[in-house]
Parts: structure tokens; C-alpha cells; sequence
């Protein structure tokens, strides 16, 4: 057990002391975040290089009028006698006459390469529009309708009323439960793969150790007083730990976020109380934006927490033994990556069963995916943010961990005689051999 404690030890300290493993704990989180938000907010930065002044030359004399100045653009009419306007930030609209008529007769003149997408959109949209509306009129005058009643229809077509079906949740006992949106789901595919990589990062930091152990002659000397069991546990084990380390700052800080949200929202957003501050005015704006923050908050994030740690522990065991197994029968790394094959598909396997299971997280495909211990550690955390019965989880971590020591015996066999293997390329078959070696 000494000895086990050393291998712990030192693949424990030798990893967490980097520098490059603190940076990456204490920063992923934020550069997480900043990959989320700061797309948002380059967006809503203004340009000083941008087209500002707008100046509209209508042959026509219908349209000019409809365009409206804001705090980015600034429409000025000109007459017809004027000449075309040159300028770095300035562009001209010139329309030639009734686009009702002659849908082509308008051109946008600038010195960019390409103008802002949100300015061509609203000039598209404003002639659109006013395209529309003449030619209802004059269907109106051909026609006799009351403009009235046309008016009304008009009004009827713009609204932006939108029937929104509540989904409610019966469970066995018939209470009812309001069930979670998109966000949900999102976040289940997240989960799954932060898990994907969890499990694929720390598996190749295994078989790294073991391969690297094997090139320089090393695991010779270490072997001549330690067990091979306990020196492929301690890499394991140590290895692990980090890893659980790494998740248990993230879990952290994640933590603190949420709780800080639910603090400042009181656990919900109510529209009614948001004001007078430039976040919440956002919010009140936009209320998909207010649904989707509740339903984040609506999520059993304790339940989350724990279901990342077991089944990453158990996970990781499972595979980070076999990972080990395939790497002790490897001369270098790239053999290993060749025998690890069949542990790759099965992990991509269960990473896009686990996306196809975001789409119906209680049906037969995530079910069943979600016991089988090679898919579950993955496949499971989709279904995590959504209520999954109790007796579900239970079973599934059970036959997680008793896979995952069955596996650890099994590859502790090959170990002990693939670390001494040299000069040979192994097949997958004669590994399976070595388990009836005395």
C-alpha cells in the first residue's frame, strides 16, 4: 500500500504543480465564458470606420420619406439635380423609380467592399414594405374594399401575437410538473461533451505515463519493487485525481455563478420588476430571453453536480483502465493510438448517441444507453438536466462501477505482461492470450 501511495503521489504532484494545469483549471471557465458573450458583445460595438450618412436620391418621389435616422445612420434627402456624394463613410441610395413597377430600379453606392448587413436590411425591408402597402392600395381603389377593412387585415397580419403551449409533467403519484425548455437540452449536450473530453483528456494522460514509462526503460526498474497492479492503479488513481480536481474547481465556480444569478433574480425573472438597469431593460425587451434565464434557473444543478463527479469517476475508471491495458502491449505512442482504436469508436459512438438522445431524453435509445456502462457516463448526462427516476440512476452507477472494476482486473492481467513486452507488435487477440498466463 506504500508503494501505491507513491505511484498516487507522484502522478498526482507531477501534474497539478504545472503551471500550464493551473492556468487551464482557473481560466477555461472564463475563456468559456468569454467564447459565449464576447461574439454578443462585439456585435453591439459601433464601427468608427462604418457607413454613417446615408443620402437617398429618389427619382421617384415615393420612398425618400420612409426612412428614419438613428443613432447609427443618418438619412438626407437629395433632390434630383444632385450629384453622386463621395465620401469614406458615407454610401448613396439611388432609386429610379416605382419599385412596384420595376422591382430592380435601386442601387446602393458605397466605397466598401461589402456595407452593413444590418443597413442593406433595413432599406430592404423599409421598400419591401412600402412596396406592399401600394400595391394593396391600389387593389383597394380597383376593388371598392373599404381601406378600412384593409387597414385591419394589415394589422392582423403584423401582429406578433404567439400561442405558447405550457408542457406539463405527469409523474407516477399524477403531480404535476411544468418541464424544462430548449436551454435544458442545451445544456445536456454540453454536459456530454465536457464529459466526452473529461473522459478522452485524462485517458491519453494514462496512456502517456505508461507508454512514456515503457520507451525509456524505466517501468524495469520500477517493476522490481512494485506489484504491477498497484503501479497501474497508482497511475489511474493519480491521474484521476486530477482530474476530479480540475472538475471540483469548476463545479466551484460554475456554483458560485449560478447561486450569484438566482441571488440577483430572486430565482426567476419577473419582467414586472426589471428596471433601470441596461441588463434587465434587455431582458424585459426580449421576453425568450427571460424564458430561457428561468429555465436555466429551473435546473437541478445540485443533481448535475453530483451525476458529473460519479460518472466521471466511474467513467474514467472504466476506461482509463483499459486505456492503460492497450498502452502497456505498445512499443510507442503511436502503436498505443493504434490500439486504442476500438476504445475511440466506442467513445464517439456514445458521444453521438448522447446528442441523438438530446432530442428525446426519456426514449428507448437514451434509456438504454443510459445503463450500458461503455455509453452511460456519456449518454447520462444529457438526460441529467431533466427529473430522471431515482431508481434509474441508482442502476445505472451500479453497473457503471461493477464494469469498471471487472475491467480493472481484466486489463491488470495484460499489464502485467505487456509492460515488459518489448520489440514486438502486439495484436488485440494475443493481448486476450495473455489472460491465461499464471
Amino acid at each position: 500500500m506504500r508503494a501505491l501511495g507513491l505511484i498516487i503521489e507522484r502522478e498526482f504532484s507531477s501534474r497539478v504543480k504545472t503551471k500550464a494545469f493551473i492556468l487551464t483549471t482557473l481560466l477555461t471557465p472564463f475563456l468559456f465564458l468569454g467564447v459565449t458573450t464576447i461574439p454578443a458583445i462585439l456585435m453591439m460595438i459601433s464601427d468608427n470606420d462604418n457607413i454613417k450618412t446615408v443620402y437617398v436620391k429618389d427619382d421617384s418621389g415615393l420612398y425618400s420619406n420612409l426612412f428614419e435616422s438613428s443613432k447609427n445612420y443618418n438619412f438626407i434627402k437629395l433632390d434630383e439635380t444632385a450629384n453622386k456624394p463621395k465620401g469614406e463613410n458615407t454610401a448613396l441610395l439611388e432609386i429610379k423609380g416605382d419599385l412596384s413597377v420595376n422591382p430592380g430600379a435601386v442601387a446602393f453606392f458605397s466605397e466598401k467592399q461589402q456595407p452593413p448587413r444590418e443597413l442593406t436590411a433595413y432599406i430592404n425591408d423599409v421598400l419591401t414594405e412600402a412596396v406592399k402597402t401600394r400595391k394593396m392600395d391600389d387593389f383597394t381603389k380597383s376593388s371598392n374594399i373599404d381601406p378600412q377593412v384593409v387597414a385591419d387585415l394589415q394589422d392582423l397580419f403584423k401582429s406578433k401575437d404567439r400561442i405558447n403551449m405550457t408542457s406539463i409533467r405527469w409523474d407516477e403519484t399524477g403531480k404535476e410538473t411544468e418541464t424544462l425548455g430548449d436551454i435544458a437540452s442545451i445544456a445536456g449536450v454540453a454536459l456530454t461533451f465536457c464529459m466526452f473530453f473529461f473522459i478522452m483528456m485524462y485517458g491519453q494522460m494514462v496512456v502517456q505515463s505508461v507508454v512514456e514509462e515503457k520507451t525509456n526503460r524505466i517501468i524495469e526498474v520500477i517493476i522490481s519493487s512494485v506489484r504491477p497492479f498497484d503501479l497501474m492503479m497508482g497511475k489511474i488513481i493519480g491521474v484521476g485525481l486530477v482530474g476530479l480536481l480540475q472538475l471540483g474547481v469548476w463545479l466551484i465556480i460554475g456554483g458560485g455563478a449560478i447561486v450569484a444569478l438566482q441571488i440577483f433574480f430572486g430565482g426567476s425573472v419577473d419582467l414586472n420588476s426589471l428596471e433601470n438597469q441596461q441588463a434587465m431593460n434587455m431582458i424585459q425587451n426580449n421576453p425568450g430571453m427571460a424564458a430561457s434565464l428561468n429555465d436555466f434557473l429551473g435546473i437541478n444543478w445540485l443533481q448535475i453536480g453530483i451525476c458529473l463527479i460519479l460518472y466521471f469517476a466511474g467513467g474514467y475508471l472504466l476506461f482509463s483502465s483499459l486505456y492503460a491495458m492497450f498502452a502497456s502491449a505498445a512499443n510507442d505512442a503511436q502503436e498505443a493510438q493504434q490500439l486504442m482504436m476500438p476504445l475511440t469508436i466506442i467513445l464517439m459512438l456514445a458521444f453521438y448517441t448522447g446528442f441523438a438522445a438530446a432530442k428525446n431524453p426519456d426514449g428507448s435509445l437514451a434509456f438504454w444507453c443510459s445503463l450500458i456502462p461503455f455509453t452511460s457516463p456519456v449518454v447520462m448526462m444529457v438526460r441529467a438536466p431533466f427529473e430522471i427516476p431515482l431508481w434509474e440512476l441508482i442502476v445505472s452507477v451500479i453497473l457503471l462501477y461493477i464494469a469498471a472494476i471487472l475491467m480493472v482486473k481484466l486489463a491488470a492481467k495484460i499489464y502485467r505482461i505487456g509492460i515488459l513486452m518489448y520489440g514486438k507488435k502486439v495484436t488485440i487477440a494475443e493481448m486476450f492470450k495473455w489472460l491465461k498466463y499464471k
